[in-house]
């Protein structure tokens, strides 16, 4: 963690999110209460922030999984409200699996966040990756437990 603060720096992927959302139960919406309660700082770059409203709100997505918009533009807000603005880093030291997935591992190393938070397997293979030390790349339930200990 960071020196200047107690609080862990973390990018949560989209897909945690979209089923925090989608699911009042379970390990993504815990997430989304730590943001709330302020248990760790978000960190969103632009280019994250984007897909976050490009996927949550749209029609599509509220119809498939039958949620209000208005709900997915609660959420978007309150990570917005709670979130650290980080410029993503130019290069990524690592092939990532995932071409779209670059943009968030990016945004985790553009300012040096402790935690990047995920349920997607092409962002989990890189997490014994040396060149992206010392960030720590996690699953939500994971990151829930070191949360659970600085409390």
């Amino acid at each position: 963690m960071t020196s200047d603060s107690a609080k862990p720096r973390a990018v949560s992927d989209t897909n945690l999110l979209v089923s925090a959302i989608v699911n009042a139960q379970g390990a993504p919406r815990q997430l989304l209460h730590a943001v709330e309660h302020g248990d760790f700082t978000p960190l969103l770059s632009p280019p994250l922030f984007r897909e976050y409203r490009r996927v949550l709100p749209s029609r599509a997505f509220a119809d498939r999984f039958g949620i209000a918009p208005s709900w997915a533009e609660a959420v978007i807000a309150l990570v917005e409200d709670r979130a650290e603005w980080v410029t993503p880093t130019a290069v990524v030291p690592v092939v990532v699996r995932d071409p779209k997935d670059e943009m968030v591992l990016a945004t985790a190393l553009g300012d040096h966040a402790d935690f990047l938070v995920t349920g997607d397997d092409d962002l989990l293979a890189l997490r014994d990756e040396s060149l992206i030390a010392p960030l720590r790349i996690v699953t939500v339930r994971e990151f829930l437990d070191v949360l659970a200990v600085g409390r």
